[in-house]
């Protein structure tokens, strides 16, 4: 074999030595490559694993406190032992004023495995605030009651005012309820008696409440009046009456006689009425006095519709408005 041809297969054994070598090499490092892929996706899942651990100790820690907070939170009182007539007589005395009839019907008593509680039914009529303030109160003192199924309707009574004797208008709420005193708890349920009695030094009980029964401080409650009065009507299907025996300003035989020091003088089949701005009339108040244009202008509210009145001077009033006392004479001869 000539030296050319050995030169030639030495090269190509030595390619195919490397060859094998980088085939070799290139495996082995797939295979790395591999194992290190595997074990970083093992990796991420058990930081996932650990993520989603340490989120749920963080969610348990947070209802952990949260609960621990409430029960150290807790401001219902309920006692060994509790009477039907302890119930009924402090809802009577919840209920002294505002209500036309509040009925109370005991329908029995009940044991649970945690707790016992008497039963009641209750049913009435009264003023929408009045029955607002009572159910503020069962919800928000510390004695443990429950209302269920409240139901309300509307009631307009037309009732004989005392001191005139002249119709009135009353608009009323008819309810009904069910009601539970909760009594006999399981031990540690009910908060201590003396809670919050260091936040309550100094402040004076309201009507109903022994001293070791102290209320909740009112400025963490809810608001104890409401906002609105949902069952009074926006616009009304008849005016009330006028039971007050205001100033009816729009009455025929109502008459704008006169203006002096600020005040309207008017005359209606009562007599003589002097008012001045804001002064109350029936339906509404005055709200402007003008001397100059001899006018007054009222704001009434007709039923939920507000309209404004203007009054003017009659002619022989204005005429003898403009006179007065006092004689006017030309300023130079002509």
């Amino acid at each position: 074999m000539s030296k050319v041809g050995y030169s030639v297969l030495v090269m190509i054994a030595l390619w195919a030595i490397s060859i094998g070598i980088g085939i070799y090499v290139l495996r082995a490092k797939n295979v790395d490559l591999d194992h290190a892929m595997r074990a970083e996706k093992v990796a991420r899942l058990k930081k996932a694993e650990l993520d989603e651990l340490f989120l749920q100790e963080t969610r348990s820690e947070s209802a952990a406190k949260d609960a621990t907070r409430r029960w150290f939170a807790r401001y219902k009182v309920i006692p060994e032992e509790l009477r039907s007539p302890e119930v009924i007589g402090y809802l009577n005395q919840l209920t002294q004023s505002g209500f036309k009839n509040f009925d109370v019907r005991s329908t029995g008593s009940k044991v649970a495995e945690d707790y016992n509680y008497h039963t009641f039914a209750v049913e009435g009529r009264g003023y929408f605030s009045s029955l607002y303030s009572f159910v503020w109160d069962i919800e928000n003192n510390r004695n443990f009651y429950r209302i269920e199924n409240l139901t309300l309707d509307n009631i307009d009574l037309i009732t004989e005012d005392k001191q005139t004797g002249k119709p009135r208008l009353q608009i009323m709420v008819s309810f009904h309820m069910n009601l539970s005193a909760y009594f006999s708890g399981t031990e540690g349920v009910s908060a201590p008696e003396d809670l919050f009695a260091e936040l309550l030094e100094g402040e004076s009980l309201p009507s109903g409440w022994s001293s070791d029964l102290p209320p909740v401080p009112k400025d963490i409650l809810p608001d104890e009046s409401p906002a609105i009065n949902p069952f009074y009507p926006g616009i009304l299907t008849s005016i009330p009456p006028n039971t007050d025996g205001l100033l009816e300003i729009e009455h025929t035989n109502t008459e704008l006689i006169s203006i002096v020091g600020g005040k309207a003088v008017f005359k209606d089949p009562t007599g003589f009425r002097s008012l001045g701005p804001n002064d109350r009339i029936y339906l509404g108040k005055i709200v402007e006095i003008d001397p100059v244009e001899g006018r007054v202008v009222a704001r009434l509210n007709k039923g939920g519709i507000i309209d404004e009145v203007v009054v003017y001077l009659n002619d022989q009033g204005a005429f003898r408005q403009a006179i007065g006392g006092t004689v006017l004479s030309p300023a130079g001869n002509w």
